[in-house]
């Protein structure tokens, strides 16, 4: 073989050496590039699934260094009420008629705040509480109801945390059903649409979602649930 053949057949050699070499790092370049992806997801994922100190469903709260324990209950006209009255009674008919209370249906929020690590020796900020979502979800035994309409708040609500190992609570008024969503609910009852018990009752889940930040900008969601009924009540 003369030089000029062999120095052919060896750049020929050393050509294919480099396509393997550049197919097998290309194969591994794409191996890494799906697993970063695959862990990028992963790591979403878990993010989003809230999971964290305070409530079901709470998010960001361990940032904040507080956790946040809620509950809330129906509140009308002064009272602990769950019943949700859509249609307003004549109590008496006069002259002049006499009716029934009628407004919104609130509810009271009791928040009870403690802090994550106790022996800290930095002192968390206040939270404040600024809007708050409630979405009404049909019971199972109310499957064919109406639907109630989500209601958006916006209402400023302050938490001071604790210091060392106490908790501190703080109440405040939400609401439950607005006249609004009582006008349409009766509305939607009476139009023979939907299904519904005696005097138009039917069972709901009111499921709160509030949101607010810290007095340093951090970013906190917590939820809490209660049920009630609403439909036809005599509150005379």
């Amino acid at each position: 073989m003369d030089g000029f053949t062999a120095l052919f057949e060896n750049t020929d050699e050393r050509d294919m050496q480099r396509v393997n070499n550049s197919k097998t790092g290309g194969k591994m370049k794409r191996r890494y590039l799906i697993l970063i992806m695959f862990l990028l997801l992963l790591s979403g994922i878990l993010h989003g699934c809230g999971a964290g100190p305070g409530s079901p469903g709470s998010s960001g709260t361990e940032d904040t260094g507080v956790q946040l324990d809620a509950t809330i209950s129906g509140l009308y006209n002064g009272a602990s009420v769950y019943s949700v009255d859509a249609f307003q009674q004549v109590c008496d008919a006069g002259p002049p008629p006499v009716y029934e209370f009628f407004a919104d249906h609130n509810a009271r929020l009791t928040i009870s705040a403690s802090l994550i690590n106790p022996s800290s020796t930095s002192t968390p900020g206040r939270l404040y509480i600024e809007k708050y979502t409630v979405q009404y979800r049909r019971s199972n035994d109310s499957i064919g109801t109406p639907p109630i309409e989500t209601f958006v708040g916006y209402q400023s609500i302050v938490i001071v945390p604790p210091s060392g190992s106490g908790t501190t609570t703080t109440t405040a008024t939400v609401l439950l059903v607005d006249l609004l969503r009582k006008d349409q609910y009766a509305a939607d009852v009476t139009s023979g649409q939907y299904s519904s018990g005696l005097s138009y009752i039917n069972n709901y889940t009111a499921i709160y979602t509030f949101e607010g930040q810290n007095e340093f900008g951090t970013h906190f969601s917590f939820k809490v649930q209660m049920p009630f009924q609403i439909g036809s009540f005599d509150n005379c």
